[in-house]
């Protein structure tokens, strides 16, 4: 397993394993995708991998983000993000080291970037717009659990890397809520509960209006709502802050008057400001398993799109659009 640079780090996770670099042109070719073996993946890890990200996939309705990395030249067990690729996949269906396919996409690329201002001696303000990670995203149904195979062509700067694979496991069902499901009508604390918002949002500054109602609340006002578990200040990762100030902050701002906007700390601020992690009770009766989560749920309170790790904006926003329509269409 190779180091990411300051990225996936505990709690988000890589699924599956490993994935090659420029596979053989034999391999590439056969309609099986050649073998799908730890040692036919392992072989070709030398130029690029790619993986799966996310804490679990499950049957069914499934956002696939990818991860393609580079390693570093002059340390091979660290590797970067590539931002700059164009890719496809195709997926297979696995049954031992063969598989059968079961789709071809064009995988779409979603950058969540940072967009922090600092002033310069001379007073003027400087933009910092950069990406801080970015994945490769298809949506698609996948109709069986078990093994599966995908295998990516890459293009960077005219350089092509063809075939690179990697296997990843489709369960049953996931541990938070899936597509279409019902989510937990909690009751996590909100302005009403504390006498300092602070307590309840490590932003900077805290954002009262995305606290001020409980999920149940949300559940029972007839609205869309998008929920966020994500930690600004204590986030195990570079993305955690930026989901909330590049996403959540400015959809709610936007849609506000129209439909719910929830964030909600998956760690007990109390706790984390002390130097310990400690997952708030919610976490666990959410089933998630890693931080920062956005769910849209439509104004029958089932989801209608839920989005782990790395999400852009530009991303999220469609999915509002389309429950916002669906929500006036009933009106």
């Amino acid at each position: 397993m190779h180091r990411v640079v300051a990225l996936f780090l505990v709690p988000f996770v890589l699924l599956g394993a490993l994935a090659v670099g420029c596979g053989g042109s034999d391999d590439a070719a056969s309609s099986s995708g050649g073998s799908w073996s730890s040692d036919a993946l392992s072989k070709s890890q030398q130029q690029l991998q790619a993986q799966v990200i996310g804490s679990q996939i499950g049957k069914g309705p499934a956002r696939l983000a990818f991860g393609i990395l580079k390693p570093d030249p002059k340390d091979p067990d660290v590797a970067s993000l590539v931002h700059d690729a164009t890719a496809h996949v195709t997926l297979y269906k696995l049954d031992g080291d063969r598989g059968t396919p079961a789709g071809d996409f064009d995988l779409t690329p979603v950058q969540l970037r940072e967009n922090t201002q600092h002033q310069h001696t001379d007073g003027t303000q400087h933009l910092h717009d950069d990406p801080l990670a970015t994945v490769y995203v298809v949506n698609t149904t996948l109709d069986q659990t078990d093994w599966w195979g995908a295998s990516l062509d890459i293009n960077i700067a005219d350089k092509e890397y063809k075939g690179v694979k990697l296997r990843f496991f489709v369960a049953d069902k996931t541990t938070e809520p899936g597509i279409g499901d019902s989510v937990p009508a909690i009751k996590q604390l909100t302005t009403k509960d504390v006498p300092d918002v602070a307590m309840i949002d490590s932003s900077t500054p805290p954002r009262p209006q995305l606290h001020n109602l409980t999920v149940a609340d949300a559940l029972q006002s007839g609205k869309a709502s998008l929920i966020a578990f994500a930690t600004p200040a204590f986030c195990q990762t570079r993305f955690c802050g930026p989901v909330v100030d590049s996403v959540v902050a400015p959809l709610q701002e936007k849609y506000g008057a129209r439909m719910n906007f929830l964030h909600i700390e998956p760690y007990k601020l109390d706790e984390a400001r002390k130097g310990r992690l400690i997952a708030i009770p919610e976490m666990a009766q959410w089933g998630l398993q890693s931080e920062p989560w956005i769910f849209v749920l439509d104004a029958n309170g089932r989801v209608a799109a839920k989005f782990e790790g790395v999400m852009s904006l530009e991303e999220v926003e469609p999915v509002i659009q389309r429950v916002l329509g669906g929500q006036a269409a009933r009106n």
